[in-house]
């Protein structure tokens, strides 16, 4: 499967906005070099292989974090705030019915992914269910910067107090990729 770059580039800015310069050079020096060069020089509308961005978010939860996903979460809200520009999406809110927004974001999967699809299973004032399929080989270091994603959006969609739990992952030897996301 190949991303787009912007996701590793989010995440590597993410780092050194977050933890510093020094973390990100930390983690990059444990990267292979191909993971480096992306980071150095890469363009954010390329296509490279999701090994290196996994690769990326594994070190980085070595070096900086826990090993329980977090960072990989949290690599994964910046960079849905990054990407989905909240004030132009909040505006749009009120033209457009939130369900329908959740769902024409999450269609897009394939503009920043060449495999898988996202689709909303359930919506209603309480919350959400989405499921992703269609991948090969799925990563549950992915999928944790996917549940950080999710959550982004649907605050951005207005659910300001919105919880993303990834339930179920493939990439953890589930049945299936799924997330519940809850808000008041």
């Amino acid at each position: 499967m190949n991303v787009k770059a912007q996701g590793l580039l989010n995440a590597a800015r993410w780092i050194q906005d977050t933890y510093g310069e020094r973390a990100l050079i930390d983690v990059l020096m444990k990267c292979s070099e191909p993971v480096r060069e992306r980071v150095g020089s890469g363009i954010a509308i390329n296509w490279h292989p999701i090994e290196e961005f996994v690769e990326f978010l594994g070190v980085a939860e070595q070096v900086i974090g826990r090993n329980d996903g977090r960072i990989a979460e949290q690599a994964g809200s910046f960079g849905a705030r990054v990407n989905m520009k909240p004030a132009i999406v909040r505006i749009s809110v009120y033209l457009l019915r939130p369900e329908f927004l959740m769902r024409r974001v999450m269609g897009l999967w394939s503009q920043f992914n060449d495999e898988g699809e996202m689709r909303v299973l359930a919506f209603d004032e309480e919350g959400a269910e989405a499921e992703l399929i269609s991948i090969r080989n799925p990563s549950w270091l992915f999928c944790c910067s996917v549940t950080g994603w999710a959550r982004e959006l649907a605050k951005t969609i207005g659910k300001d107090d919105a919880t993303c739990k990834h339930v179920q992952c493939r990439g953890r030897g589930d049945a299936r990729c799924l997330w519940e996301l809850r808000w008041s």
